[in-house]
């Protein structure tokens, strides 16, 4: 039987993704020891709802500024060799058409990251949530051609780096998604050397927007940060559309990659799609069930 991860740190855990992942172990009896590493420093009002999502039961917490970058910082380091787990997040800058200097950067994060947790003597589980942009170039020809409902899985050759247009102009995902796939790599190849010891799951995360992330303000301009879809491309609104992520599936799935029998992952490693269960989608999320045990709970057209 294995024995269940009760502690674990979150990289980028003030923004987005990384907040709502930490509110929701927070809230988990199982989890006993979080620690949320971002380059920002938290405020009070954070760790006072982080308290009130623990009830009444002693969760042991810090909310730490530090910088991944730096291999030599031990704020980070230091709690590394602590947990079971850890989730990556983090990321320069939130935008996916982003500049090589904040690739490179983030890519150093990731670096330091991964190899800290293969290094660390508690290290069980690694999660990197990579992104729907390494698979970006099946939206359009030649790639999307002929691709049907659940065709695109994740084995294929990638397709790094979605491009479209935001309704102003033309944006692409390739430098942000090239960091992605590289990070994908990483983990694999420390996936083999660990020997079971660490275990990788990189999750290709949909869309998940910040806040109540409703189906009726995705857009067809790809980005929370646009105005409202002024896409004339119904295509390109569907393909946005089908990576929806909600909140709930959103934790649900890496909840399951923290806590998820990996003795037959192949390798010590496994890559897998993160979309909720959206009708008719491209996307391929049977490895995600089958090595997860991942139970979306929604769909992006279900009103």
């Amino acid at each position: 039987m294995v024995e269940p991860i009760r502690s674990v740190a979150i990289t980028g855990a003030l923004g987005n993704l990384g907040w709502k992942l930490i509110c929701h172990l927070a809230a988990q009896s199982g989890c006993s020891r979080l620690i949320g590493l971002d380059s920002r420093k938290a405020d009070e009002g954070q760790e006072a709802e982080l308290r009130r999502l623990a009830g009444g039961r002693t969760l042991d917490f810090d909310l730490i500024e530090c910088d991944l970058a730096a291999w030599d910082d031990q704020r980070w380091r230091t709690p590394l060799d602590e947990v079971e787990a850890v989730v990556h997040f983090a990321y320069r800058s939130p935008f996916p058409n982003d500049s090589w200097d904040d690739a490179n950067l983030s890519f150093d994060m990731t670096l330091n990251a991964a190899q800290a947790a293969a290094d660390s003597p508690t290290g069980e589980r690694f999660v990197f949530a990579t992104s729907n942009h390494v698979m970006g170039r099946y939206k359009d020809p030649p790639l999307s051609t002929n691709l049907g409902p659940a065709d695109l899985h994740p084995e294929p050759m990638p397709g790094v780096g979605t491009r479209w247009h935001t309704g102003s102009d033309g944006a692409d995902a390739t430098i942000y998604a090239t960091h992605k796939w590289a990070g994908e790599r990483l983990c694999r190849a420390l996936g083999r050397r660990a020997g079971g010891k660490t275990t990788f799951a990189c999750v290709r995360i949909g869309w998940c927007q910040p806040g109540a992330n409703l189906p009726t303000t995705l857009s067809g301009t790809g980005s929370h940060f646009h105005e409202q879809s002024t896409s004339a491309d119904s295509e390109t609104d569907r393909w946005f559309e089908q990576m929806w992520l909600s909140n709930r599936d959103f934790c649900q799935l890496f909840q399951r990659a923290i806590e998820a029998d990996a003795s037959t992952w192949p390798d010590g490693s496994i890559t897998v799609h993160g979309m909720s269960d959206n009708a008719g989608m491209r996307w391929n999320i049977d490895a995600t069930r089958h090595y997860l045990g991942y139970q979306p709970q929604d769909d992006v057209y279900a009103g």
